[in-house]
């Protein structure tokens, strides 16, 4: 299977036992980042080898429920508790994050009176903090200055919103040009079936002398038995980028694509996502062929901006700096 998408550690040195039992919940201190995504923890008076794909550094402080698994004894992460590098928006600077978020659209840094005002508008948001934090400088680079509730809302239009009443039917999966179609298409039935929420993005993303900024989109379409949300966020211009996050149920898919001549793609699920290995690196062949260099980790969703890869490594840089 590729690496784990839920916030979790692998226990890799240890059997379940009277000190750490399944349902526990415990805090750990990571003592020192080793080779190949490994981590060595104190823990319950003990040092455990754990395995994650989350970004941490020595000295930090997790909290996490354990579980027990057929493929092992793990450490679910929880957000209210853990004090690391991992993406628990709840526990990141928002002043950081808007920062990193502002760079990553290309703005300048505002003066301390401004990033404050913007740091408590970021603060009175709901939702994924990283999230919302990149939302807002789009939309400022856009020329708009929104108010926390517009931005929420905005937020809550391009994570799945809408009843989905009158949308089209797919009896099966479309191919690419379909696809296409339905993208750039402006049909007339298109506009019957579009709600309010569409017509707002569509607003959003028209913004005239704005044509190198972020264009929106969203479909939502009956497949089989089930519904199907895509939301697809378009940059044109020198440095192009394309995100498209997948609603398929109870799932959640994200791929953040970015750049022309070498063209690198994140792929990053919600918890309870389970990809075949196989499957997975066939993915990542395709797209090799195609000249796009996908990530080899399956990251988990809590750690993308929703626009474009690496702001993981973005907001780290500016640690300390800021």
């Amino acid at each position: 299977m590729p690496v784990p998408v839920s916030e979790k550690f692998h226990l890799i040195n240890i059997n379940t036992g009277d000190r750490l039992r399944p349902g526990d919940v415990v805090s750990a201190r990571i003592k020192a980042v080793l080779p190949n995504g490994r981590f060595r923890l104190y823990c319950n008076g003990r040092i455990l080898t754990a395995k994650s794909s989350l970004t941490f550094r020595a000295g930090d402080l997790i909290r996490g429920r354990v579980e027990q698994t057929d493929r092992g004894l793990f450490l679910h992460l929880l957000t209210g508790g853990s004090k690391g590098n991992r993406d628990p928006s709840s526990l990141e600077m928002p002043k950081i994050m808007l920062f990193a978020a502002l760079m990553r659209a290309g703005l300048p840094f505002s003066g301390d009176a401004e990033a404050q005002r913007r740091v408590a508008l970021l603060n009175r948001t709901r939702g994924s903090q990283r999230r919302v934090a990149r939302l807002y400088a789009e939309l400022l680079a856009k020329g708009s200055d929104p108010g926390a509730a517009f931005l929420e809302s905005v937020d809550g239009m391009l994570s799945g919103g809408g009843d989905g009443q009158g949308s089209k039917h797919w009896p099966s999966s479309p191919d690419s040009e379909e696809l296409q179609g339905e993208l750039c298409g402006d049909s007339a039935e298109d506009s019957e079936t579009a709600d309010k929420s569409d017509t707002l993005l569509t607003l959003i993303s028209n913004v005239p002398g704005k044509n190198d900024t972020w264009m929106f989109k969203r479909l939502i379409r009956q497949l089989g038995e089930g519904e199907l949300r895509m939301v697809w966020k378009i940059r044109h211009g020198i440095n192009p980028a394309l995100a498209l996050t997948v609603y398929d149920g109870e799932r959640t898919f994200e791929f953040l694509m970015e750049g022309l001549e070498k063209t690198q793609m994140a792929v990053y699920a919600g918890d309870g996502v389970d990809i075949d290995e196989k499957k997975w690196n066939i993915f990542r062949e395709t797209l090799a062929l195609m000249n796009v260099d996908v990530d080899d980790t399956l990251l988990p969703i809590g750690r993308s901006d929703g626009f474009t890869p690496g702001s993981d490594k973005a907001q780290q840089d500016l640690e300390g700096r800021v």
